[in-house]
């Protein structure tokens, strides 16, 4: 057990962006973020990631969910790190909403990747999970590889890394799409090592191949693509042999949500896993996709656009058909659907922010998993927190709020910006 900050009534109502808030954390970021520590061992299990299930009593236990092929119980509410300007003043809003967000009790998925805020954002991740010094079977870390990042700390640009990779022989031109991508077997090689000083750890949960299709296959094609796929998933099956990571993913935006007429843009989730297959074997380490899913881009659960076995079907029901869990990013469409009400009676919840959170999970889809939420203000990583309290809706519950009656109901309610 640790203690727990957020307790009933969350009592922690200290504004982040206030001196006092600063000042608690500002000395203690300072002392661990960038440093070079030696990395923590092992990763997230069956027993720790149900010992942290068990931290909080006042949580339901529906929020946790038992994840395909590792069995792990994963919270239905995760923390993202993508927004933000790479500044110090982000830094420690970010650090302290993990710590926050940990210490609740009900958010034991941590996401990031190596381009965001140029690199600084797994860097201020892995100060947390020092400062945080929960067991690390507990925690759920993720990141992605793939795009060409600046370093916001050391000044370096994406063009200046380029030329270095080229002149070393890791890469060539033809590697690089867009000036900004590379699926090279060398180049996500070192990019996971990088990602694993940055975090501090040994071992990576899990690993996303990020917005792969998005990036390259507009401009190689679809045979081009999948090969550069297969040879990624090959590098990224030896990082899981030499326990790097434990297992590998998608990080997607439009490939798998866009129409099947959609040339080099759709791409079928069951011909991702094909791969896998042919590359890692039945036993492949392919688990994860993560996608956008919200109330303005509901293709995901309202269009049957992805192919499985000759049919065409919604992405919810191939990923189950093939054991891939759903990770859903962009939530709130970075602060748009703040302006879209929801019913509270509903939704179970007070704040806006909440009752969107809650209107994800409680999709009728055992496929979704985690929603990611992006916060750093204390008021928001709090309100946000809101529905970790609460147990998702269930499946007429769901649907009762596409009647005509409830949808006249949130047309009436008020919009709650608190």
């Amino acid at each position: 057990m640790f203690n727990l900050r957020i307790l009933k009534g969350f009592s922690h109502t200290i504004e982040l962006s206030s001196e006092h808030y600063i000042q608690k954390y500002q000395q203690n970021f300072k002392d661990i973020y960038n440093l070079s520590y030696p990395p923590i061992p092992g990763h997230a299990t069956i027993d720790g990631t149900k010992q942290y299930s068990s931290n909080n009593s006042e949580i339901p236990k529906s929020h946790f969910r038992t994840n395909y092929r590792n069995n792990l119980l994963l919270s239905s509410l995760g923390i993202g790190s993508y927004q933000g300007a790479p500044d110090q003043n982000n830094d420690i809003m970010l650090y302290g909403s993990i710590i926050d967000s940990v210490l609740s009790g009900g958010v034991n998925v941590i996401d990031t990747a190596i381009n965001y805020r140029y690199m600084k954002s797994e860097r201020v991740i892995g100060a947390a999970i020092r400062a945080l010094n929960i067991p690390r079977d507990q925690l759920f870390i993720s990141s992605k590889g793939g795009y060409i990042p600046a370093d916001g700390d050391r000044g370096i640009q994406e063009t200046q890394l380029i030329r270095e990779l080229i002149n070393k022989n890791l890469i060539t031109q033809d590697d690089v799409v867009g000036a900004c991508h590379c699926m090279h077997p060398k180049f996500l090689e070192m990019q996971l090592e990088q990602t694993l000083n940055h975090l501090g750890l040994e071992t990576l949960d899990l690993l996303y191949l990020h917005n792969a299709a998005e990036s390259q296959l507009p401009f190689l094609g679809y045979e081009k693509f999948y090969d550069r796929v297969a040879k990624a998933f090959e590098q990224y099956e030896k990082s899981v042999q030499n326990g790097k990571i434990k297992r590998y993913g998608m990080a997607t935006w439009v490939c798998f949500r866009a129409k099947p007429d959609e040339d080099r843009i759709h791409v079928p989730l069951e011909k991702i896993v094909e791969i896998a297959e042919r590359v890692g074997g039945k036993n492949h380490h392919f688990e994860y996709v993560q996608m956008p899913i919200n109330a303005m881009m509901p293709e995901a659960f309202s269009q049957e656009w992805q192919p499985f076995k000759g049919e065409n079907t919604q992405i919810l029901t191939v990923a189950r058909q093939l054991n891939v869990n759903l990770v859903i990013s962009s939530p709130l469409m970075g602060g748009t659907l703040m302006q879209v009400p929801l019913p509270s009676d509903i939704f179970k919840c007070q704040f806006l922010g909440a009752k969107h959170l809650q209107f994800l999970r409680s999709i009728p889809a055992e496929s979704i998993k985690t929603i990611l939420i992006g916060q750093k203000a204390n008021r928001h990583t709090k309100q946000n927190l809101e529905v970790i309290r609460v147990p998702p809706l269930t499946a007429d519950e769901f649907w009762s709020f596409f009647q005509p009656l409830k949808r006249k109901q949130v047309a009436d309610d008020e919009l709650d910006m608190q």
